[in-house]
């Protein structure tokens, strides 16, 4: 007999299945918990991690923009200031010319003197300029200088205009800080036409002119043109009333044993004039060396052209009767004024005194005399 297998269980039914099933959904369940716990934060951190970009895009641009804010501020702040600074100076000086004078402060003077002044010349751009100049400073803080006066040759080669502050300026800037510089022209100052742009840039009147110091007239001629009209315009000043110390200053000498020698056209046309009207004192220049004489007449010539430039030599063998004193050296010359007297003194750039002379002065000239 055969035994019918038993019918199968339906597995769906049976309490196992059930609990299988409902391990299997309580796994899927946990499972689905886990990927939702996981995805949820992920979907969070995406506005995070956006909102985190815009806030490091918003935040970090102040870092960035302070960085590139300091550089410009120190690069724009620094040099500004230093550009500015540096070239103001100098403008200002070239603009302005003469610096301010400096704080008031009592001068020296020499005790008696009524007036004086430094005379110099054949100087511009000469390597002994400096030299010279300093030594007039140092006179000047002992002894009464009222004004400076040049024998002509201020600027070499050829008068050019771009040396006027270089070589008229600079150098004197104490003395000329509170003084006046008259000057004559010689032939490097008018070989091209540049005279009375000279003239201009100190503030000088054309050639011939005349000035006043306290007990003294001085007199500024032409020698480059030493013609009749300049002695008829001198003759006619010197026969008006006035102190009795009369100085005329003109560049080409009337009398001279330099390289260059008296000069025939101006000892001519000017002479007899400066004879006949007794002038206490002519300065000359255009010889690089220092001469002293006195005329028949008693009238003094001074070649004062020791102002920095190279030196001539004394001509061998010249020594007329006229000459009282000469050397061969930088120098300027000194004249101060007294009520009764004029005294002249030659002053080398060590500060000594290698040539000194008085002259003695009436009180009044007149009309004639």
């Amino acid at each position: 007999m055969k035994i019918a297998p038993p019918a199968p269980r339906d597995l769906d039914s049976t309490p196992e299945l059930t609990r299988r099933r409902a391990l299997r959904l309580l796994l899927a369940a946990v499972a689905a918990g886990a990927g939702a716990c996981t995805s949820r934060p992920a979907r969070r951190a995406a506005p995070a991690t956006s909102s985190s970009s815009s806030t490091t895009t918003t935040t970090e641009p102040p870092p960035a923009t302070t960085t590139t804010t300091e550089p410009p501020t120190t690069t724009t702040t620094v040099p500004p200031t230093t550009t500015t600074t540096a070239p103001v100076s100098p403008s200002t000086t070239t603009t302005t010319g003469p610096p301010p004078p400096p704080p008031p402060r009592p001068e020296p003077q020499t005790p008696g003197a009524v007036a004086g002044f430094v005379a110099f010349g054949d100087f511009g751009g000469g390597l002994d300029q400096g030299a010279v100049a300093e030594a007039m400073t140092r006179w000047a803080a002992a002894h009464r200088v009222d004004a400076l006066v040049t024998t002509g040759d201020n600027v070499y080669d050829y008068g050019e205009p771009h040396f006027f502050t270089a070589y008229l300026d600079e150098p004197y800037r104490t003395l000329r800080a509170t003084r006046p510089m008259w000057v004559t022209l010689g032939n490097h100052d008018v070989a091209r036409g540049h005279g009375d742009a000279q003239l201009a840039h100190l503030g000088l009147p054309a050639l011939p002119y005349a000035t006043f110091l306290n007990g003294v007239r001085l007199f500024f001629l032409d020698s480059n043109r030493p013609d009749a009209a300049q002695a008829a315009w001198l003759d006619a000043q010197l026969a008006q009333p006035g102190p009795a110390c009369s100085v005329v200053v003109f560049h080409a000498p009337i009398h001279s044993c330099g390289l260059h020698g008296s000069e025939a056209s101006v000892a001519t046309t000017w002479g007899p004039v400066l004879e006949s009207r007794k002038v206490t004192l002519v300065l000359n220049g255009h010889d690089h060396l220092y001469h002293r004489f006195v005329s028949a007449a008693g009238v003094t010539y001074v070649v004062t052209g020791g102002g920095g430039r190279n030196l001539y030599p004394h001509t061998q063998g010249c020594n007329p009767p006229e000459l009282q004193a000469s050397a061969v050296r930088h120098h300027f010359t000194a004249v101060e004024v007294f009520a009764d007297r004029l005294v002249i003194s030659a002053v080398g750039v060590d500060d000594s005194v290698f040539d000194r002379v008085e002259i003695p002065l009436p009180v009044l000239v007149g009309a004639g005399g």
